[in-house]
């Protein structure tokens, strides 16, 4: 009898609170993560249902939103450009500058021009081709030629000044190619770059080896120069 009512105390000791599962209703304990029967969660990840219709649910809703977000952006959002001259370098009558657009719209390069006090007011510097004023997002290099408004002989005794400029260290005059661009809108920035004595030799041994080979320099081939006549 003693034997018993003992048997029963241990009982009643080590029961345990349960309850149903959520899937099955299989009684299990409270605190179970994972029912024992039907293996499904107890937690909140019974609500994720590995079921085909819960997958194309959350496809759809995925798919719903890739498509919902990038159209309030642009909705919300004006596209702008944000255009800078990075670098630059002189080959020759060649010079070569890369444009960085770090925007999300086109910008436009409008003018290039001459800024020396060396070089004649009158110098061109043109865009080599037309189609590389527009300046889309990321970087694009441009290639412009410089035509300096000199002869053959001119050019070559510039050159061999810059030569002294360059073996003596000394400061040569101002010289920059100064370019204006248009963001998308409407802001406009100059921006220039400067030249130093090896550019300037280069520039005008290239030239008045260009000059020697045309057959009847004039303002228009840019191979006459101040002080003489076509």
């Amino acid at each position: 009898m003693q034997g018993k009512q003992l048997k029963s105390d241990i009982n009643q000791s080590i029961d345990v609170e349960t309850y149903l599962c959520s899937q099955c209703r299989h009684e299990i304990p409270k605190d179970a993560l994972l029912c024992s029967k039907c293996n499904s969660y107890q937690d909140w990840r019974r609500y994720i249902s590995g079921s085909q219709i819960s997958l194309a649910l959350i496809a759809a809703i995925l798919s719903i939103t890739g498509i919902v977000i990038p159209e309030m952006y642009r909705l919300f959002h004006e596209p702008i450009s944000k255009a800078t001259i990075s670098t630059s370098s002189v080959d020759g009558t060649t010079l070569r500058v890369t444009v960085l657009n770090r925007g999300d719209a086109s910008a436009v390069l409008t003018k290039s021009w001459m800024d020396s006090e060396y070089l004649a007011g009158a110098t061109v510097v043109r865009l080599r081709n037309d189609n590389d004023a527009l300046i889309p997002p990321g970087s694009k290099l441009v290639i412009f030629d410089i035509i300096p408004l000199l002869s053959e002989l001119q050019s070559y005794e510039g050159s061999m000044e810059m030569l002294g400029y360059g073996f003596s260290k000394a400061e040569i005059p101002k010289t920059e190619v100064r370019f204006e661009l248009v963001q998308s809108n409407g802001d406009l920035i100059i921006q220039s770059v400067k030249l130093n004595a090896d550019d300037l030799f280069n520039l005008l041994r290239a030239n008045s080896n260009r000059c020697s080979a045309v057959a009847e320099p004039n303002f228009d081939n840019g191979c006459i120069g101040p002080g003489e006549l076509e």
